[in-house]
């Protein structure tokens, strides 16, 4: 999506050169993965150093000599920290982070000012649930919003200065995946059927731009076609592209995977909204045969 965003608003181009530069801001997008990860772990194992500095002061506090170990002792952010394929990944790729870089500290130091980290610290009960849910919350609303975090991402690279956003959820799942002793990272290259599907959804939506206008300008006499946020038309080509031209996937899914990437990236409003005028381009699309699924049930 944010890649066809990218190429119509440059004033397009040649479709093989887009898928180019497609498939390269995927590999760029898994080094941003690995990135996020690597610093969501460096800032748990500054906690480690905090606490242990504590204990190692002249003039220890009551609570430097008697730490509060609940968040040392997250499950979750434990087997972060101990996954060995993400160091030898991050090794890979050149993401090594320097012993001497304060970030992880500074972002450490604000959350354990928070009220979730004290409410955490504090809880009676504790659980694989709760510890996932801190960390998420570290990474949420700690780490990625930091400022020097997307200082860092905008001077790494061209592809993950509008990466965080969407790279996210997926990280998050992989943070609430922790909770399982079988856990693994995100795959770092797609497989052939998902390069294809990204291909063909690419150049469908691009070969088929001025025809997909038209069926969202039918159906949206009621606004003025200029005045709808071109994120929420982009998002409504590529459904109708993947009703119209992936068989094999029913149109149910399709139309609920766009309403979900419509809360992700378009106004709050822009889901009623969509959703009502791709619902009308579908009845008519049926009532003229043009939708063809294959196998049982698909055409829904």
């Amino acid at each position: 999506m944010q890649a066809l965003y990218a190429f119509l608003s440059q004033g397009g181009g040649k479709p093989r050169e887009g898928v180019r530069e497609l498939l390269k801001s995927i590999d760029k997008a898994f080094e941003l993965y690995c990135f996020l990860l690597l610093l969501l772990k460096e800032t748990y194992q500054y906690a480690l150093l905090d606490r242990d500095l504590g204990l190692a002061k002249n003039i220890p506090t009551e609570e430097d000599q008697n730490p509060n170990n609940r968040f040392i002792e997250n499950e979750a952010l434990k087997a972060l920290a101990t996954h060995k394929p993400l160091d030898t990944l991050c090794n890979k790729l050149g993401l090594i982070w320097n012993p001497e870089d304060e970030l992880p500290k500074k972002i450490f130091i604000e959350f354990k000012k928070s009220e979730q980290y004290n409410a955490y610290l504090k809880s009676e009960t504790t659980s694989i649930h709760e510890d996932v849910e801190i960390a998420v919350t570290l990474f949420r609303s700690f780490l990625v919003p930091h400022e020097l975090v997307l200082q860092i991402v905008d001077e790494r690279s061209v592809y993950w200065e509008s990466g965080v956003e969407s790279m996210t959820p997926i990280v998050v799942g992989t943070i609430k995946s922790l909770k399982n002793s079988n856990w693994k990272l995100h795959a770092k290259k797609i497989d052939k059927d998902d390069e294809d599907f990204i291909k063909m959804l690419f150049e469908t939506t691009l070969q088929n731009n001025e025809e997909y206008a038209k069926y969202i300008g039918d159906k949206s006499k009621n606004w003025e076609t200029d005045r709808i946020a071109s994120m929420d038309i982009l998002l409504m080509k590529m459904a109708i592209s993947e009703i119209l031209n992936f068989s094999d996937i029913p149109t149910k899914v399709s139309l609920n995977e766009y309403i979900e990437l419509s809360k992700q990236f378009s106004a709050p409003q822009s889901k009623s909204f969509i959703n009502g005028i791709l619902d009308k381009i579908v009845s008519d699309l049926n009532k003229k045969k043009k939708i063809k699924k294959t196998g049982k049930g698909l055409r829904v």
